[in-house]
């Protein structure tokens, strides 16, 4: 099965689905961290089982959600005072994630990379993502 064709309707899906159930109170969600979290778990966990097919098809669309995340705006929770430190660390870690799904990327379209090589970035970027979760929420809590 190609996810490609399936994943930008997904995503699509996802968000038109996450945005009907938001209320003027939920006002910590952070839509394209979970645009790219959709992006990431299908290609990291069908890797997780071996299945390498849907990182080397669809890593163009993990990249675009990465650069998507990278050029959105924090939620307003992350200018809160108390939360300088983590907006700086948040940043510098998206940053981090975009530099990584390009490298990903190149590796996934490059048929001589191995499938141990690709799991190992695609692991890194899969780390660096939930590193920004844990920021995020920590930012939220405060």
């Amino acid at each position: 099965m190609n996810t490609k064709n399936y994943l930008p309707l997904f995503l699509f899906s996802f968000c038109l689905l996450f945005s009907s159930f938001s209320t003027p109170h939920q006002i910590d969600i952070w839509e394209d961290l979970e645009v790219f979290h959709q992006a990431i778990a299908l290609t990291f966990h069908p890797a997780e089982d071996g299945d390498f097919k849907p990182i080397r098809n669809d890593s163009d669309e993990l990249l675009e959600a990465a650069k998507r995340l990278s050029e959105t705006k924090l939620p307003a929770y992350f200018e809160k005072k108390e939360n300088a430190a983590l907006k700086e660390e948040v940043l510098k870690n998206i940053k981090m994630l975009l530099e990584q799904s390009e490298e990903l990327h190149n590796l996934a379209q490059n048929k001589n990379t191995t499938d141990t090589t690709l799991f190992t970035s695609l692991k890194k970027l899969h780390d660096t993502y939930h590193h920004i979760e844990v920021l995020n929420k920590k930012s939220r809590q405060k």
